[in-house]
């Protein structure tokens, strides 16, 4: 028992998703695999994402549980500082779920419950419902996260992570700004509030290679905001990529998007909006190639992608290693760190000295 199609997309997260509609909607046979067994679901993210998404997805009324103006920035020195952040918190379920019925109306095909398990000559084995089917295609694109089952077929696996650990709690009252939180307890990291309408998202991000406990800093920062036990609601937790792009993102007929490709900021964490327009362009990139019968038309992928975001994430991977380097347990030496790391101030935008 077979398939074919023209291309593969193995994951239905936003990059995943996007790619599938693209390509679809540019008449491809497209085909969108995601092993869990509803799209979505479980949400592992902090889910704010900057207003410019819109100019790349449309993001309907019901996918945004709260709009966001500033960020506060909480530094261990006690400053506060504030800055402009327009953008969107989102009910992350819902859009991913958006984002696949988006690809299936553009013509795509969406199996879940199917994991992509072996690749093959043709294309790859998809193991679903006790089924093992193989599906021959000309292009794959893998968006299947931080730990790429496609990405270790062609040796381009993230290497480095930072542990998360979130809590969703209830409100007493609204908010339209997010707030971040520095303290030596979040070794390597920070600690988030982010609210989304009667509730918000307040988690930690560590480093391990640090000695970073994200149990440890999460139960700090609910004792710091003062929230009660009694008013979580849910916890997820999972690894975010910190190591920067990846040395390759085609290799072949393969394409890497999003998380699998470590297209996630190594500073703040945030990859959603980059996992869209990398989507985009690979959608595109796949489109062209089938289209035209040339493979070679596949390396536009990488060169459009490192135009559009390569500097500002190897920018952002230079200030984490200078961050991790200098780690300090001293609030007052802490907070001049963050100052020098940290997109909230200008010393963001300054090269260090190694």
């Amino acid at each position: 028992m077979g398939e074919r199609v023209d291309l593969l997309v193995v994951g239905a997260g936003p990059g995943g998703s996007t790619a599938a509609r693209v390509a679809a909607a540019e008449g491809l046979r497209v085909l969108l695999v995601e092993q869990r067994p509803c799209i979505g679901l479980p949400v592992r993210c902090a889910e704010y994402v900057p207003a410019q998404i819109v100019g790349y997805v449309s993001l309907p009324e019901r996918c945004i549980a709260q709009r966001i103006r500033t960020m506060r920035t909480h530094l261990p020195d006690g400053q506060v500082v504030g800055m402009a952040a327009a953008g969107y918190v989102l009910d992350r379920a819902l859009f991913d779920k958006w984002l696949a019925v988006a690809s299936y109306w553009a013509g795509a095909e969406v199996w879940t419950s199917a994991r992509a398990v072996e690749r093959t000559e043709r294309g790859a084995l998809i193991r679903r419902g006790g089924q093992t089917i193989e599906v021959a295609c000309h292009v794959i694109i893998a968006a299947d996260g931080f730990r790429s089952t496609v990405g270790s077929w062609i040796g381009q696996v993230n290497a480095e992570f930072i542990d998360a650990l979130q809590v969703e709690v209830v409100l007493s009252a609204p908010q339209d700004y997010t707030a971040v939180y520095f303290d030596p307890v979040y070794r390597g990291g920070y600690g988030w509030f982010f609210p989304k309408g009667e509730t918000a998202n307040v988690g930690v991000g560590v480093s391990r290679r640090l000695g970073g406990d994200p149990h440890r800093a999460l139960d700090h920062l609910l004792e710091r905001l003062g929230i009660r036990r009694g008013t979580i609601l849910g916890r997820t937790g999972g690894l975010v990529p910190s190591g920067g792009p990846l040395p390759r993102v085609r290799v072949g007929e393969v394409l890497l998007v999003g998380d699998a490709a470590g297209h996630t900021h190594p500073i703040t964490g945030a990859g959603i909006f980059a996992a869209v327009v990398g989507g985009t362009l690979a959608g595109q990139a796949a489109a062209r190639a089938v289209k035209t019968s040339d493979l070679t038309a596949l390396d536009e992928y990488p060169k459009e992608w490192g135009a559009f975001m390569a500097g500002p994430l190897r920018h952002a991977l230079s200030k984490r290693r200078y961050l991790d380097r200098h780690w300090s347990d001293d609030p007052t030496a802490l907070s001049a760190l963050i100052r020098a790391t940290w997109i909230a101030f200008r010393e963001y935008g300054r090269r260090k000295r190694r």
